[in-house]
């Protein structure tokens, strides 16, 4: 069953399902992982797919690696084709609805094209671990911390840029105190406690911030110190994203692991290689201070500065 909202968006509910709720980013990546599922359950190559639909194996490719969104009447065409129940199509066919839609954070122009999956994910995201090793986590970063940050970087090319990816952050950190926010499990190093960025004042407001941070209740800050000895994440940051259960057994919200680097980002999703990273993250957590004992650690470095 469809129906129309305001907003003309379309809602399907089938049982206690509500796909639409899934963010674009979240539903062309689930669209494309079940699709592909289905094409090769059936076992029917991609070409005899591609064909059946009227489109290149090409285009089909892309869509089946979440890259290209498909038209919602195509994807409810190949479900049928895949031998779906006719409630699997219905869903096919709102998963591709909703990734057509345009996600909030498209209105900032000078967000990288890499970094928007992120912020999706981010967006539909139940639970979001993850582990930072030199900086303050964004979501808990100040504007002019962020801002100090980005001029490092050299992230914007100009002075409104940066504004803007300011103005970006600060919209995503509202999440983190809304009605239903995230569960959110980070682990930072000691050494984002004592790297002084921007200068005094700012690095000042950042602890504290930090410090505010430490006492929401769906927040849990662990900071490794350095006398916890190696780090399992000697490679870096990374962040690792699960989602709500969608309500409909075949559609699945796996969970992603991100990684960034200078030029760009990658997402793994196979389940092998988020797997990977979520033991990372549990290694950390067990070898970083609990939560009470980090915020005291906070607390200290905060005191260098009052």
């Amino acid at each position: 069953m469809y129906w129309f909202n305001d907003t003309e968006d379309v809602h399907v509910c089938i049982g206690r399902c509500r796909v639409a709720d899934a963010s674009p980013t979240v539903a062309r990546r689930t669209l494309a992982r079940w699709l592909r599922q289905r094409r090769e359950g059936a076992r029917i190559t991609a070409a005899k797919a591609a064909d059946h639909a009227g489109m290149h194996a090409g285009t089909l490719s892309r869509i089946e690696s979440g890259v290209t969104r498909i038209q919602p009447g195509s994807a409810q065409l190949l479900m049928k084709f895949y031998g779906a129940s006719e409630e699997e199509c219905e869903a096919a066919f709102q998963l591709a609805h909703t990734a057509r839609r345009r996600g909030w954070w498209r209105s900032y122009k000078s967000i990288p094209d890499w970094f928007e999956p992120y912020v999706g994910l981010e967006t539909e995201a139940s639970v979001i671990r993850g582990h930072q090793v030199e900086a303050i986590p964004a979501l808990f970063q100040t504007e002019e911390y962020a801002l100090a940050l980005e001029g490092v970087a050299g992230a914007s090319s100009s002075e409104e840029g940066a504004r803007e990816h300011a103005a970006l952050l600060k919209a995503r950190q509202e999440r983190v105190t809304a009605k239903n926010p995230p569960e959110l499990s980070v682990v930072l190093s000691e050494a984002a406690l004592h790297r002084e960025i921007g200068g005094v004042e700012v690095m000042e407001a950042q602890l504290r911030r930090l410090r505010e941070c430490c006492d929401l209740p769906n927040v849990a800050c662990r900071v490794l110190p350095f006398t916890a000895g190696a780090n399992p994440a000697a490679f870096g940051s990374f962040t690792v994203f699960s989602f709500p259960d969608s309500g409909l057994d075949p559609i699945t919200y796996g969970d992603v692991a991100y990684v960034e680097y200078g030029l760009g980002a990658l997402y793994f999703e196979d389940p092998a290689e988020v797997a990977y990273y979520t033991q990372v993250f549990d290694a950390l957590s067990e070898k970083a201070l609990d939560p009470q004992a980090s915020a005291a650690l906070v607390e200290r470095a905060l005191a260098k500065y009052s």
